[in-house]
């Protein structure tokens, strides 16, 4: 029905903005066109903005809190360099949620109602998931960029690791296959070893898969021991490279890529190596040990550089650290001698140093542990890691 002006003011008289955008954007399947650009006549006569009015949205960055912002502001988030399987979530004014989330060549979308889970589906490629947010956003039809639809509550995890770099290989050969997949890290699954999940769709298919994955490490592990066994240090090194790139959390393949660069004098690449091994074992030493990240180069390597407070990792009822040296792995031992000799040639590394300060720490060997956090603040007086450690010994 078209209603003139003054028809228009007394049919809608009762009707706030809100509830007349509601019915022209949300509600438009139940109103008949003529009804709707009556609707529209109204907003116009009261001076409303329809576009204007709801572009008040809210986004959440990896489950964080949410902030409010308009869909510019929004969109820009969404970067060429979004962090692989990071997340965000877009909420528009009426309260309906997409997460999308990075995978290694597309975008998953998780459509929810309020805060029920509808489903998911693949986005090609990053213009395509801007050109679908920017109509989701407001309140338009972006239905047409719905491919197949997946319930991922149906999905079935087919690895679990805390290395990131594992998880992509393994997804990398699953894409090789077209078998489809995605990963939830432990912000989202809570997960309290700090451990990714792998899903896929369909088991059987994907773990021939992963055995053979699998088998090719087994192989380069039964190469490295030959190789070792004929002292062929060369073709040693190159198959502990190989490893080291499947980021698996096994210290012993960084413990002997790191003797094997430090032997051929690649002192730098050899530290970074041992510095992983010691990361790794100590967090399989303790799962109390925490590592916040900070700035610096991320991953394992770059741990020891952005340690928190690994000296209130005691456990209950073990003695206080003033009581008695905490007993760790000879592995742990001989990758800190390792360390204190690569510090002979770089003496001003601080990561070496960050290293051997964690070691002393969770050792309790507090004098060692200052030594060390005091060789740091000579060479980086702003060490936020040091002066924490000294602080905390000067409060007990």
């Amino acid at each position: 029905m078209n209603m003139q002006p003054s028809e228009l003011a007394e049919h809608f008289a009762a009707w706030h903005d809100e509830d007349l955008i509601r019915a022209l954007k949300m509600q438009r399947t139940n109103y008949e066109t003529s009804y709707l650009e009556s609707i529209a006549a109204e907003l116009s006569r009261r001076g409303v903005d329809p576009a204007a009015f709801i572009d008040q949205l809210k986004i959440s960055y990896n489950g964080e809190e949410p902030s409010s912002c308009n869909t510019v502001f929004a969109l820009a988030k969404l970067t060429d360099d979004f962090p692989l399987w990071h997340a965000l979530s877009f909420t528009h004014y009426f309260g309906s949620t997409l997460v999308v989330q990075r995978e290694l060549d597309t975008w998953l979308v998780n459509a929810y109602v309020e805060d029920v889970y509808g489903f998911s589906f693949f986005v090609a490629d990053r213009p395509a998931l801007l050109e679908l947010l920017q109509l989701f956003l407001k309140i338009e039809d972006w239905e047409h960029f719905i491919g197949e639809r997946h319930n991922l509550d149906r999905w079935k995890p087919l690895l679990r690791t805390r290395s990131a770099r594992y998880i992509q290989k393994v997804a990398a050969a699953l894409a090789e296959e077209e078998l489809v997949c995605t990963v939830q890290t432990p912000v989202f699954t809570r997960d309290q070893r700090g451990q990714l999940a792998l899903l896929v769709s369909v088991s059987k298919e994907a773990e021939p898969i992963l055995h053979k994955l699998q088998d090719h490490l087994l192989d380069l592990y039964a190469q490295a021991d030959e190789a070792c066994a004929q002292n062929a240090s060369t073709r040693e090194l190159g198959i502990y490279t190989e490893l080291a790139d499947y980021g698996l959390n096994n210290p012993a393949v960084y413990y002997n890529l790191g003797s094997a660069l430090g032997e051929s004098g690649r002192h730098t690449e050899a530290a970074v190596a041992l510095i992983e091994a010691a990361s790794l074992s100590l967090t399989e030493l303790d799962t109390q040990v925490q590592f916040q990240a900070r700035k610096g180069p991320g991953g394992l390597s770059g741990l020891f550089d952005m340690v928190n407070m690994l000296f209130s990792s005691f456990k209950p009822g073990e003695p206080d650290p003033s009581d008695a040296l905490r007993e760790i792995p000879d592995h742990i031992e001989d990758i800190e001698l390792q360390l204190i000799g690569l510090l002979g040639h770089l003496p001003q590394n601080l990561q070496i140093l960050h290293s051997l300060a964690s070691i002393a720490a969770i050792r309790h060997d507090v004098p060692l542990a200052l030594e060390r956090y005091r060789q740091i603040l000579t060479l980086a007086p702003d060490d936020e890691t040091a002066q924490l450690y000294f602080d905390e010994q000067e409060a007990e």
